[in-house]
């Protein structure tokens, strides 16, 4: 039994009914909905596939990248609107497959635009790590995820309004709704750029610049997480434009007001090459993009980072004040130096290479001590990449003299690196030894010892 009546134009005795206002995409049919519908399913498919995929490799390397799940719950919502178009065309008549696809068309894109503002607040972070951590920044984001999720439910229930009720008012109240959403969609999606480009110039002046060290993390440079958060907004923002500028245009009736009813032409803006080009297209363009480029290797920061400098920086070690739910991090990920050097300790070699900051520099001697790279005993004397003097923070506890380290008594299979310690808020030199998994804070071995013996 058909959802309609069979006049044109009609409603059914009993909701849902028939929408009375045309939309972007109009109602598919067969040729050439299904098979454009069919390949988009197939690309969604394989990007979730793909994000799922990176989620669970990187899990068994004991590294957590959130995103990518999120991106797999993307493809999840596209598959499934993609799904709902080709058995909408199919079923023209039925109201409930219409509103189910109209429903996931609105529901999975904010996805992509929460990830982009994840990426630009690590950005940020990384470019002024003082200001990023501050109670004022970090409050904006969870502020604006809540309001994009209440704009989801109220879409939803706007929707579902419109298609059980014939009240003019209630429409009224549906078009006010679905105006202000895809307007706020279409802000959010451009939110990235304007943040970047002030956080970016504010970076770029002399006194941030040579004042300031940048929290390195992921692989890449920072100029290339900027180019690819700014081309997704870019994209998304075009797409996320056009939904909003075509909804503020007055609506067009489905059927004339005449009798008989006859259907309206739908407008060019309306057209089914619109929908899927500001849609699907620049979606699936995006996600694959995100794979291409390695946001998971690029935009990962350590499991329980917080605070300054603990993105790349100021890595915290496992089974460490702020992450120790991380159990997979192994001995040989926490060897890894505060921004990517190699320990000058294991060689006997003079006048050896090491890097701070990306930065080579000489050192006179070799030592078992290194931070981010370079030698406590030469730390004086070490320029960073901008220019500042190294003046490495105290340990967690101010160690007595009597109480020496392997590394400052040259001790074979010794060495000792530099953490961030998020709790005080400083940097703390840790003693590790090449043959034991034992990591603990300068003050500690001498107890560690008692208790062995």
């Amino acid at each position: 039994m058909s959802d309609l009546t069979d006049i044109p134009g009609g409603q059914p005795v009993a909701p849902p009914y028939r929408p009375t206002s045309q939309a972007l995409g109009q109602v598919p049919e067969k040729i050439p909905d299904i098979p454009i519908n069919a390949v988009f399913l197939l690309l969604f498919i394989l990007a979730g596939a793909g994000h799922m995929f990176l989620l669970k490799y990187n899990g068994k390397h004991g590294k957590k990248f959130g995103i990518s799940g999120a991106c797999f719950g993307f493809s999840v919502t596209r598959v499934l609107a993609t799904t709902l178009r080709i058995a909408w065309a199919c079923h023209p008549q039925s109201i409930r497959v219409a509103m189910a696809a109209m429903i996931f068309v609105y529901a999975g894109v904010v996805i992509l635009f929460i990830s982009n503002l994840f990426f630009t607040q690590r950005i940020i972070r990384a470019q002024h790590p003082h200001f990023g951590w501050t109670k004022p920044f970090s409050v904006i984001l969870p502020i604006l995820f809540a309001v994009v999720v209440l704009t989801i439910l109220a879409l939803i229930v706007a929707v579902i309004l419109g298609f059980y009720s014939l009240d003019e008012k209630i429409h009224i109240a549906v078009r006010d709704i679905q105006v202000y959403g895809a307007t706020f969609y279409a802000i959010v999606a451009f939110l990235p750029i304007p943040a970047l480009a002030i956080s970016t110039a504010i970076r770029a002046h002399p006194k941030i610049k040579h004042t300031q060290t940048v929290d390195k993390f992921g692989q890449g440079s920072l100029r290339a997480k900027i180019i690819i958060v700014v081309i997704s907004a870019f994209f998304l923002t075009l797409g996320a434009s056009y939904r909003a500028g075509t909804t503020w245009l007055p609506p067009t009736p489905l059927y004339s007001g005449g009798l008989p009813a006859r259907p309206v032409p739908g407008p060019w803006y309306f057209s089914r090459g619109a929908f899927y080009a500001f849609n699907f297209t620049i979606e699936i363009g995006v996600s694959l993009f995100w794979l291409a480029t390695r946001i998971d290797k690029r935009f990962i920061i350590p499991d329980g980072a917080k605070g300054p400098f603990s993105y790349g920086g100021g890595f915290v070690f496992a089974g460490e004040p702020g992450n120790e739910k991380n159990r997979n991090l192994g001995n040989r990920d926490s060897l890894r130096h505060l921004t990517g050097s190699t320990a000058s300790g294991w060689g006997t070699a003079r006048n050896s290479r090491v890097s701070w900051g990306g930065s080579r520099t000489s050192l006179a001697h070799s030592s078992r001590v290194s931070w981010g790279g370079v030698s406590r005993e030469n730390v004086a004397m070490a320029l960073g990449e901008d220019g500042i003097q190294i003046e490495p923070y105290p340990a967690f506890e101010e160690r007595n003299s009597s109480d020496p380290v392997g590394g400052d008594m040259g001790i074979e299979g010794v060495e000792a690196e530099m953490g961030w310690d998020p709790k005080s808020g400083k940097w703390a030199l840790r003693p590790v030894s090449r043959f034991t998994d034992n990591y603990s804070p300068v003050g500690t071995r001498a107890s560690s010892r008692t208790e062995t013996a």
